[in-house]
């Protein structure tokens, strides 16, 4: 299935308050990719396979989410972007120096146990190095078949492509273009050439069935990572959920407004703190935010937003400060800055006014 067909509903639909919640729902977001996926392994499998394989996708997006917050346990996150009470515990101390199966194994000429890290330790390779082929595979990297013929059920004219889809060799074309004329190009570069010179393509095209093809394994990949952050959000709540997704985001290549846009709340009282790393890590001022996601409790709930930019002007760190100390070290240079390049001014005219004299 094509990804706009199956989204060009969604988007004619009139945004009204109950169509917004439904919209910024993270559930809802994952129960639309999982239809999107099953809509698109239609006629691949048997009605069997048909059933289970959106059911294993949604265990798999679960699954990993679970292993992120094996890897960041709650008061790992709250060590790293402080937004609840502190705790004594330490990763790296449960699971390396106070293991009784590490202390076993480690000996006096070994390596000491507290020189390792838990979430390097649990990495993300190791962590898809581990998975069944089945579950490994959907980390795979996107890529066109290696031969992709014009008409599938007159298997002749073929290309030989790149996994990024450039054409390295064409056989069996000589009209409009010799094959050596498609060498170099990519698919969907080819297909536009022959559009243009208006050849007629077959009920049953190779060419755009590979295109088809690679967008949603691409897609697929794109909103099963979405997905996962989503419910990485969802079981952390509104102040580890956010935070626990910002890394996932960092980490994966993911959007980092989204953590931000569903961590307002205002009794977090490391809010300023968690919107400061996400403006140092490119963030957007404009970002639009839902306030208080997790209170609302049905569709019904009036969303209300802010920006980060009204949170810079009046979220204060605590009750007794405003800006946090990174914040006045940065002001402090500032006016340093702007006082320096004034005298410089200010110096600079001076002698002018004495040469002029």
């Amino acid at each position: 299935m094509v990804i706009k067909d199956f989204f060009i509903k969604q988007k004619q639909e009139k945004q009204t308050p109950s169509t917004l919640k439904k919209y910024i729902n993270l559930n809802n977001k994952v129960d639309n990719f999982i239809d999107w996926y099953a809509n698109n392994i239609k006629g691949r499998y048997t009605e069997i396979g048909e059933y289970h394989f959106p059911n294993r996708m949604r265990n798999f997006i679960e699954k990993v989410a679970v292993w992120y917050e094996l890897r960041y346990p709650e008061y790992e996150v709250n060590r790293l972007m402080h937004c609840c009470g502190e705790s004594n515990k330490e990763a790296n101390k449960i699971m390396f120096n106070n293991n009784e199966y590490m202390n076993d194994l480690f000996t006096q000429d070994a390596k000491n146990p507290m020189e390792l890290e838990w979430s390097k330790f649990y990495n993300t390779k190791s962590f898809i190095n581990s998975l069944p082929e089945n579950e490994k595979s959907y980390f795979y990297r996107p890529k066109y078949s290696n031969l992709v013929y014009w008409n599938l059920d007159n298997r002749k004219a073929n290309v030989h492509l790149t996994n990024k889809g450039l054409v390295t060799e064409a056989e069996f074309f000589n009209h409009p273009f010799k094959n050596k004329m498609l060498e170099g190009k990519h698919i969907k570069e080819v297909v536009e050439m022959l559009k243009e010179e208006k050849i007629k393509f077959p009920e049953n095209c190779g060419f755009e069935r590979a295109i088809s093809a690679y967008d949603n394994w691409c897609y697929q990949k794109d909103e099963m990572l979405n997905c996962i952050m989503y419910r990485i959000i969802e079981r952390g709540g509104s102040r580890i959920g956010p935070r626990r997704a910002f890394l996932f985001a960092k980490e994966f290549g993911r959007n980092i407004d989204i953590p931000m846009m569903y961590a307002i709340d205002y009794s977090d009282p490391g809010l300023r703190l968690f919107m400061n790393e996400y403006i140092k890590a490119g963030g957007s001022k404009d970002l639009i935010c839902y306030i208080d996601y997790f209170s609302k409790i049905n569709d019904k709930d009036q969303v209300k937003t802010v920006t980060v930019q009204e949170l810079i002007v009046n979220l204060w760190l605590n009750a007794a400060y405003k800006y946090t100390e990174e914040e006045n070290n940065l002001h402090e240079r500032l006016v340093n800055a702007l006082a320096s390049k004034l005298n410089e001014k200010e110096e600079e005219e001076g002698k002018k006014l004495v040469l002029k004299k």
